[in-house]
């Protein structure tokens, strides 16, 4: 490359990081799970202790293990150490409690799928236009999982920064001299053996893209094989220091596979609720063009047998879907390698391409703004995850849609302390003042008195009843303006029903059948909640009314 053609890729580069970054970050909030929890606290006692060991929160928790001193992270500690720096300064400005824990979690996991489309769209300027390279790393940084991963601390942004290096490095080795493979093949395989190390479900694609590696640059393979293995010495002594072999991870193996194989296939691909091709269909043109490059090109050969080798090792895992997480989260790791040749592939179907592009964009930031793990309460933690998986009525692409709900989030400073706060608006719902449960979902009539007005965490609709089972379940609303008013409440509850506002909250006990009337007095347009403090509200009617003053 000319210096200025060097140029110019920087340039694109920076303009990818820094559009990434600002999308993956623009909703606010984390979005994070008992995985990304347990990362963070690692990191967390890194930076205040020194130490991986986290104190013992005397409370179950199936994400770490027992240690002579407290609990350890049963994921590898790699992307907690890669995260390590920022929630250090993080910490000089702000009290790592845990809101500052997640915040911090998810600036560090957002920076590195940033980096990774910087690097990614640097490496495609050296094959195309600025301009589609840029348009092709957004769409892998934005348009994929890369996106919904990166909104706390996943184990996959570090992954995914590794092989994006390393699959970087293997071009450049594939295109120089027999006796000038030495440094990019130095560079791919250090990349490959941290991105295993970042994650165990890595290691397969990392062996084929590793086997490929020692092939193409087979005169220096003593040292490729030397530079791999340092990562590798390093988390043999970890596992075995915490977990008692070199060979043993944290997470048990036995009994977690082949269970759901070979549906699993099927549903990696086009299952409504966690479909590569359903959740990124850009994926399609990606595909293809990863197809047509591998008819000419060895390196392109090489990236489409290790996706195949990771799609079938996640296929044969039981939990294929990926527990709570919003699309295909575990096939995240193969992404960089699926969309190494998307420029050729627009360039080969530039309409289809950018329509499909758009629309994988538009699904990841549906869940930037939607998800909150609702959809899974509703079917997961229940007894119909398989029938849900397999539900295009009640898909989660369909669920938020028909919700409507919005979610942004933002954060509140006392001091060094920080408070996370979500914003919740349903702003193409209707106004009204009497909300009834239907086969349809809520119905809102009436006088406009609220707005906003939805279900949250696992209330549900069942035979006509609003259902809330747990204390956090709730029916909320937002009121059109202050002032005085008044809420009827008709239902069904052996326990205490409770209304919660901004200025307070009313208990109310109740023993069975209800038909129950609480003033509430708003002094800002704020959100009302209704919930059950103990025991299982059925409320068959809302109604808020106008209380006019003599």
């Amino acid at each position: 490359m000319s210096v200025s053609d060097r140029a110019a890729a920087r340039l694109v580069g920076l303009q990818a990081f820094t559009i990434a970054f600002l999308v993956l970050i623009a909703n606010g909030r984390p979005i994070g799970s008992g995985d990304t929890n347990a990362m963070e606290r690692t990191v967390g006692s890194l930076v205040e202790h020194g130490t991986v060991v986290q104190p013992d929160p005397k409370t179950p928790d199936p994400f770490t293990a027992p240690v002579p001193g407290g609990r350890v992270s049963i994921y590898p500690v790699l992307p907690a150490l890669l995260a390590t720096p920022l929630f250090f300064a993080f910490g000089l400005f702000f009290d790592l409690n845990p809101a500052g824990l997640q915040v911090a979690g998810k600036l560090s996991a957002a920076l590195l799928a940033a980096v990774a489309t910087a690097i990614m769209a640097h490496s495609y300027s050296r094959r195309t236009s600025s301009r589609l390279a840029l348009g092709s790393a957004l769409l892998f940084g934005l348009g994929t999982s890369v996106y919904s991963t990166s909104q706390a601390l996943w184990q996959h942004p570090a992954v995914v920064l590794f092989m994006v290096l390393a699959l970087d490095a293997l071009a450049r080795v594939e295109t120089a001299a027999s006796s000038d493979r030495l440094r990019p093949g130095l560079v791919a395989s250090l990349c490959l053996s941290l991105a295993a190390v970042s994650r165990p479900a890595a290691i397969p694609i990392s062996a084929a893209l590793f086997a490929f590696l020692l092939f193409r640059a087979r005169s220096h393979a003593a040292r490729l094989v030397g530079v791999a293995c340092v990562p590798a010495v390093f988390v043999a002594v970890y596992n075995t220091y915490f977990f008692g072999a070199p060979w043993r991870f944290g997470p048990g193996l036995a009994g977690r596979f082949l269970s759901a194989f070979p549906e699993s296939i099927a549903g990696l691909l086009v299952s409504p609720a966690r479909g590569l091709i359903v959740f990124t269909p850009i994926a399609l043109i990606a595909m293809l063009g990863l197809i047509a490059a591998a008819r000419r090109l060895r390196l392109a050969r090489a990236l489409l047998f290790a996706v195949f080798i990771h799609f079938v090792f996640v296929a044969a895992w039981n939990e294929w879907h990926g527990g709570e997480s919003f699309g295909p989260r575990l096939l995240t790791d193969m992404l960089p390698a699926l969309f190494f040749y998307l420029p050729e592939a627009l360039l080969a179907a530039p309409a289809t391409g950018a329509a499909l592009g758009v629309l994988s964009v538009l699904i990841q930031l549906l869940g930037g703004w939607t998800y909150d793990y609702r959809w899974e309460r509703l079917h997961q933690r229940g007894q119909q995850f398989d029938d849900a998986l397999w539900s295009w009525r009640d898909s989660p692409l369909v669920f938020a849609v028909r919700e409507g709900v919005v979610i942004q989030g933002g954060l509140d400073l006392d001091g060094r302390r920080l408070r996370a706060r979500v914003h919740r608006s349903v702003p193409f719902g209707p106004e009204g003042s009497v909300v009834d449960a239907t086969a349809r979902g809520l119905r809102v009539s009436g006088e406009s008195l609220i707005r906003d007005v939805r279900l949250e965490r696992g209330a549900r609709i069942d035979a006509g009843w609003m259902s809330l089972a747990h204390p956090a379940d709730a029916v909320a609303f937002r009121s059109v303006s202050a002032g005085d008013l008044s809420l009827h409440l008709v239902g069904s509850l052996q326990g205490v029903v409770s209304v919660e506002t901004q200025e307070g909250s009313t208990a109310t006990p109740t023993t069975g059948d209800f038909d129950i009337t609480v003033p509430l007095r708003l002094e800002t347009r704020g959100d009302v909640y209704v919930r059950a403090q103990t025991g299982e509200l059925r409320l068959g009617r809302l109604e808020v009314r106008s209380v006019h003053r003599p």
